[in-house]
C-alpha cells in the first residue's frame, strides 16, 4: 500500500509547528527568567543603595535583617570576621540565586568605597520562586496545549488547501475514458506547478485523441475494404455450388472455403464493431440467452455439418434474461463455443445457469499461454499471434462488463465459465 501524500504533508507540517513551538517555548522560558532576573537585582540594588547609606564610618562589623532581608556590612579593616553560613565561602563580587536549607535567597556581594568594605545582601525569595515554578509549569503546560491544537488545525488546513487542487486535477483526469471524446483539463489552477501538470496532460490528451482516432479509421477502413473480397468469395461460391458440376471432393472442398470465408467475415464484423467504442452507438436489448445459445448452435451447425449434434444444452436452473448488444453477445458466444468445437472431437455442452453459464469440453486443454491471457495473468494490451477468437472474446467480455474465467484445464477437458458481471478471476 503505497503512503499518502496527504498524510505525510500533514506529517511534516505538524512536525514544523511543533518544532516552532518547542523553540518559542524554550524562548520564553529564556526571556521571562531573564526579565524576573534584572527586575530582582534592580530591586537588590536599590536595597543596596538604602544600606550603603547606613553604614557607620567605623571598623566595626554591621549588620542588618528582616523576614525577607539579610544584610552584612564587612570593613576592610576587620580581621578574621565570621560570616553567616549564607555567605561564607563565596567569592567577591558576587551575584546569583543560592539554594540553602530547601530555601531559595538571591544573594548580591560588591565593594563599598565609602567606608570601604564589602556589603553581604540576601534577598529570601522562596516563595515567590515557588509560586513562580507553579504558575510557570501551568502557564507552559497550558501554551504547549494551545500551541499544539494550533498545530493540528493549522496542519490540517495547509493540507487541504495544498492537496484540494491535486484530488480536483485527478477526479478530472478520472472521467476520461477510451473510447470516447477524451477532452481538454481545465487549466484555471493558480498554482503554477499544476497549471504546467495540467498542460502537459491536455498535449498528451491531445495526442491521444488523434491517435485513437486514426486508429478506428483505419479498422474500420480495413474492415470495409476487406467486406468485398469477402463478398466476392462467398458469391463465387454460390455461383460453383449452383453449376451443380462438382464432384464431391470438390464439394468438400468448397465447404471448406466457405467455412473459413464465413469465419472470416464474423471476425471483420467483431473488429469492425469493437472498433467503435462509443456506447451510444451500442444497440442494447433484452436478450434470453438460451434463445441466444440455441441461434449459435444452429448457425455453427448450418455452416460446418460435421459439427451437428456435437453440442447439447444443459438447464441446470432458468436461463436469465441480459441486457446488452445482441450483435456482441452473438459474437461472444459464437467465438466461445466454435473455439471449444474446433479442440475437442468429442461432444460439447452448455450449462446454462441463472447468473452465467459454462462451456465444457472433452479435449486435451489450453495451451498454457492462452489459460493465463484468458485468466489476466498476461496483459490484455498484447494481440495475441495464435488467432483472434479467444482475443475477441476477451474484449467483448470487457465491452459488456462480463466476467471470463477458466475453471478447469487439463487432459480431461476444458471448462470456461462466462458470468453476466463483472467479478474477480480466479486462477482456475
Amino acid at each position: 500500500m503505497k503512503a499518502s501524500l496527504a498524510a505525510r504533508i500533514f506529517r511534516t507540517t505538524l512536525a514544523i509547528g511543533l518544532i516552532n513551538a518547542a523553540l518559542t517555548l524554550v524562548a520564553t522560558e529564556w526571556i521571562y527568567e531573564d526579565i524576573e532576573e534584572t527586575n530582582l537585582n534592580i530591586s537588590l540594588a536599590e536595597e543596596r543603595a538604602f544600606f550603603q547609606q547606613r553604614i557607620e564610618a567605623s571598623a566595626r562589623v554591621q549588620s542588618w535583617s528582616s523576614a525577607l532581608l539579610q544584610v552584612h556590612y564587612v570593613p576592610d579593616t576587620a580581621v578574621n570576621t565570621a560570616l553567616p553560613p549564607l555567605f561564607a565561602g563565596l567569592p567577591v563580587p558576587f551575584a546569583a540565586e543560592v539554594d540553602a536549607d530547601n530555601e531559595t535567597h538571591l544573594v548580591s556581594i560588591e565593594r563599598t568605597e565609602s567606608p570601604p568594605g564589602v556589603l553581604y545582601l540576601a534577598q529570601d525569595i522562596t516563595v515567590l520562586e515557588n509560586r513562580e515554578d507553579l504558575l510557570q509549569q501551568a502557564g507552559i503546560i497550558v501554551l504547549a496545549l494551545a500551541m499544539l491544537v494550533l498545530s493540528l488545525i493549522l496542519a490540517r488546513i495547509g493540507t487541504g488547501r495544498i492537496v484540494r487542487p491535486l484530488r480536483n486535477l485527478s477526479r478530472q483526469i478520472a472521467t476520461r475514458k477510451p473510447g470516447v471524446d477524451l477532452g481538454l483539463i481545465r487549466t484555471d489552477y493558480a498554482d503554477q506547478e499544476l497549471a504546467d501538470i495540467v498542460r502537459v496532460l491536455n498535449d498528451l490528451l491531445a495526442a491521444l485523441e488523434a491517435y485513437i482516432h486514426r486508429e478506428k479509421a483505419m479498422i474500420s477502413l480495413a474492415s470495409h475494404e476487406l467486406r468485398t473480397p469477402i463478398a466476392v468469395i462467398s458469391g463465387a461460391l454460390d455461383v460453383l455450388e449452383q453449376r451443380a458440376t462438382l464432384s464431391e471432393a470438390d464439394q468438400k472442398t468448397i465447404a471448406r472455403i466457405r467455412r473459413a470465408a464465413d469465419k472470416m467475415q464474423a471476425d471483420v464484423a467483431a473488429l469492425l464493431k469493437l472498433a467503435h467504442r462509443s456506447d451510444s452507438m451500442e444497440k442494447a436489448d433484452q436478450l434470453d440467452t438460451n434463445a441466444c445459445v440455441s441461434a449459435v448452435i444452429g448457425e455453427l451447425e448450418n455452416s460446418a455439418p460435421e459439427n451437428a449434434g456435437r453440442v447439447t444444452i444443459v438447464r441446470t436452473e432458468p436461463a436469465p434474461s441480459v441486457h446488452a448488444d445482441p450483435a456482441l453477445v452473438h459474437m461472444l458466444l459464437r467465438n466461445l463455443i466454435q473455439n471449444a468445437l474446433r479442440h475437442t472431437h468429442g461432444q460439447v455442452s452448455v450449462r446454462l445457469g441463472h447468473d452465467g453459464l459454462r462451456v465444457v469440453d472433452a479435449g486435451a486443454g489450453l495451451p498454457p499461454h492462452i489459460h493465463d491471457r484468458l485468466n489476466e495473468r498476461q496483459s490484455k494490451n498484447e494481440v495475441p499471434e495464435d488467432g483472434l477468437g479467444l482475443f475477441i472474446v476477451g474484449l467483448i467480455c470487457e465491452r459488456l462488463g462480463w466476467t471470463l474465467r477458466v475453471c478447469k484445464s487439463g487432459a480431461t477437458g476444458t471448462e470456461v465459465e462466462l458470468l453476466y458481471r463483472a467479478g474477480p478471476k480466479s486462477s482456475g
